[in-house]
């Protein structure tokens, strides 16, 4: 008896390694998947259309780019830049949405959730291959902590690519 239980107890333990950590929100069966996840604390190897810069608080600068080439791959990239006593930094709720035309709403597609760096800069590079013939964004916030009392988060959402 006791080896049964011990053996169901690995084959539950071995197979929850093999969920996804992402979640996927799939309407026609076509499933998303990363290509590439890199996150840097040099920041300075990460390009975005805009950075948003700040004058006070914990988060000095931030910005999101989304991009799509041949392939139906969108690449993502953000920046939190975060001021010098800053602990941890990045980016919280990072997802991307979609929808079909611009009078539907969006809907979250994939989420990539919470990545951190314990750093007090945060770059983001990724892509992702998605199905063709809707319009995507990239919504997240740009999170800072310097202690356990002191965190600051900043809601943004990129622009819009249409893939075709």
């Amino acid at each position: 008896m006791k080896k049964a239980v011990s053996f169901l107890l690995c084959a539950v333990l071995m197979f929850s390694f093999f969920t996804m950590s992402a979640n996927a929100s799939v309407d026609e069966g076509f499933i998303p998947y990363v290509i590439d996840f890199v996150v840097t604390t040099d920041i300075n190897t990460v390009t975005t259309d805009e950075t948003n810069n700040r004058a006070s608080g914990l988060i000095l600068s931030y910005g999101l780019s989304l991009t799509t080439k041949a392939n139906s791959t969108l690449y993502l990239e953000g920046l939190t830049n975060c001021s010098p006593e800053v602990v941890k930094c990045g980016f919280k709720d990072l997802t991307v949405q979609r929808r079909k035309t611009t009078s539907d709403a969006w809907k979250d597609y994939y989420e990539y959730g919470n990545v951190y760096a314990n750093a007090t800069a945060a770059g983001l590079s990724t892509s992702l291959a998605v199905e063709p013939g809707y319009q995507y964004r990239i919504y997240c916030k740009h999170y800072a902590k310097k202690n356990i009392f002191s965190v600051e988060t900043i809601s943004n959402t990129s622009n819009i690519v249409t893939v075709s």
